[in-house]
């Protein structure tokens, strides 16, 4: 069991470092979406409560202390100068040329400038993020990077 936990330890280290990279390189921060921190959290404490997980095991530790590690930087979203990187386990970044629409919804009843970025990809499928920007912020930020043109939408929430 023990090269068990070598193995999946090297690859959590390699997508930590992945991830990493993608969370240090964001030009344009979204907001910290710590629900994946509670999740994991969450998840751990029942593997402890319900016998799943098993202290003997050597790589335990180490793989603990990976899983909160990528669901810390997992995160982080926004925008890098080549692609968007999203919230996600399965799926953290998105290359600008995949974005067909964006949905942007202004939130106008908090006291910072609060924007939903909703990305939409031409394979159907939607990315939520979310800004403490203003929209205009948001939207040059994506023409700076897209290289073709993106139909974007904003709404207000009022």
């Amino acid at each position: 069991m023990s090269s068990f936990y070598i193995l999946i330890n090297v690859a959590m280290f390699i997508y930590a470092c992945y991830s990493w990279y993608w969370q240090a390189n964001l030009e344009l921060k979204g907001k910290y979406r710590i629900s994946l921190l509670l999740w994991t959290i969450f998840i751990i404490w029942l593997g402890f409560t319900w016998n799943y997980i098993e202290t003997e095991e050597v790589g335990i530790n180490v793989f603990l202390a990976l899983l909160l590690l990528v669901s810390i930087t997992d995160g982080f979203t926004g925008f890098t100068s080549k692609r968007a990187v999203v919230s996600g386990y399965f799926k953290r970044t998105l290359k600008y040329a995949d974005i067909d629409h964006v949905l942007l919804i202004n939130l106008p009843l908090t006291e910072k400038p609060s924007v939903i970025c909703i990305l939409g990809t031409k394979n159907g499928r939607q990315y939520n993020l979310q800004f403490s920007r203003d929209v205009h912020e948001i939207i040059s930020t994506l023409q700076k990077y897209a290289d073709h043109q993106i139909q974007i939408e904003i709404r207000d929430t009022l």
